[in-house]
This record gives C-alpha cells, structure tokens and sequence, in this order.
C-alpha cells in the first residue's frame, strides 16, 4: 500500500481544501467564507475517513493472513493417533 502523500486521492483532496480556503478568504462575502470553510472541512474529513477505512482494512487483512500461518513446531505438538 502507498503511504498517504503518494496517493492521488491524497493530492485530489488537498486541492479542495485549498480550493475551499481560497473561497473563503478572496469570496468577498460571507456566504462565500462559509461556502470555503465547509469545503474545506468536507474535502478534510472525507480523506480521513477514507483512509481509516482503508487502513483498518488493511490491518484486518494481515491479521486474517497471520492467524491462517502455522508458526514452525506446530506439526510436533499434534499427536499423530496410533494404530492399536
């Protein structure tokens, strides 16, 4: 998996957030400057979101993968049944 800053997704969603705080501070009104901020606050909260998803997904993943690997020895440990 790429870390965060190599994503587009990461790219994409920083230039909402700048969009949305360039609204807001050269709108010239105040709908523009809540317009800016929600954008901003959006664009923000949906990356994080995304990338919790993603994450905890991932590590759900690997955990899955290693509990299905038997470490080394186990095959000692189980007693084979004898023949009587």
């Amino acid at each position: 998996m790429k870390k965060g800053i190599h994503s587009t997704e990461f790219w994409l969603n920083l230039i909402g957030v700048l969009g949305g705080v360039v609204v807001a501070s050269l709108g010239g009104s105040q709908w523009a400057a809540v317009a800016g901020a929600i954008l901003s606050a959006v664009c923000g909260a949906s990356y994080t979101a995304g990338r919790s998803v993603v994450k905890s997904r991932e590590t759900l993943l690997k955990a899955a993968v290693a509990s299905t690997q038997r470490s080394p020895g186990v095959e000692a440990d189980i007693k084979k049944p004898s023949a009587d």
